[in-house]
């Protein structure tokens, strides 16, 4: 099942081309609160499941209209992402395991180098991405994003794909600079990752049971709808149980929390973006969607 957060405040349930409203078939049926969102869907899935059926036989429909999307969680408590989580070791666009040199990091180092988004940088579908003021230079970073669908707390990798609500889609921007090269002075990464819109996420949530090998999904990235990026999870150095598993014993990781699983390609292979360009970022099984560029 796909799951959007649409505008104004609603929950659909996403078919080939169209929205079903659930949200207020639910709250009308006393299973959400007046202002739940999709964290408190989430939350209380469990349950809800059961009525779904039914909200959706009773649900208005609508054609899809992605003017309507909002991020499909906005709020979420935290937003860790994955750094140096692909293989590489190559320059060709076509290999699933990312372009660059292969990393010498084992997988706990790489575990180790986790680092936190802020919850402010969140944007939905067909929204603006800022280019911050000053000498930066901005960069899209196609990622999975985890969804977390249950509170846990120190859970056996055997056992961490349990507390996984589903995967959308996250671009993982990166504004380096203003400081030159060769001065051995850089920001740390939840500065540079961290400015407000720096985390679109969507067009949706696929549930896990609509994804059961996360392992094996093809990412794109256009540019102007040229092909930037091109690369497959089964690239990953750590997959989603080491990374759910992993950071269950850093923090309490609670539903809606998001884990966005790194990005295939080094920085030598990405381009700087200007304002004006349109981005499209698809991952096989979940969909894609559209963000713009423009300048703060």
């Amino acid at each position: 099942m796909r799951i959007a957060s649409v505008k104004p405040n609603d929950l659909a349930v996403v078919t080939t081309d169209t929205f079903i409203l659930i949200g207020d078939e639910l709250r009308a049926r006393g299973l959400l609160q007046k202002s739940s969102s999709m964290i408190d869907f989430i939350a209380d899935y469990e349950t809800l499941k059961h009525s779904l059926e039914d909200a959706m036989a009773h649900g208005k429909k609508m054609a899809i209209d992605t003017s309507l999307l909002k991020p499909p969680v906005e709020r979420p408590s935290k937003i860790w992402a994955a750094a140096f989580n692909y293989k590489r070791g190559t320059s060709d666009i076509k290999d699933a395991a990312g372009r660059g040199e292969t990393l010498k990091f084992t997988p706990e180092q790489a575990l180790e180098m986790t680092f936190l988004k802020p919850s402010s940088a969140v944007i939905g579908p067909e929204q603006t991405i800022l280019i911050p003021k000053g000498e930066r230079t901005v960069y899209p970073e196609l990622e999975l994003c985890i969804v977390m669908g249950k509170e846990t707390r120190n859970v056996a990798k055997d056992r961490a794909l349990n507390y996984v609500f589903g995967y959308t889609v996250m671009l993982d921007m990166t504004a380096r600079g203003p400081n030159p090269p060769g001065t051995g002075v850089g920001s740390c990464r939840s500065v540079r990752k961290g400015f407000e819109t720096f985390a679109p996420i969507g067009p949706w949530i696929a549930t896990r049971d609509e994804i059961p090998e996360p392992q094996n999904l093809l990412m794109n990235l256009w540019i102007d709808g040229e092909l930037r990026q091109s690369a497959n999870t089964s690239g990953m150095i750590n997959g989603i149980a080491e990374l759910v598993s992993f950071l269950s014993e850093v923090t309490t990781l609670f539903p809606g929390d998001l884990i966005s699983t790194g990005n295939p390609d080094a920085p030598a292979f990405q381009r700087k973006l200007v304002a004006g360009e349109k981005l499209k970022a698809e991952i096989e099984k979940i969909g894609a969607m559209n963000l713009f560029i423009g300048n703060a």
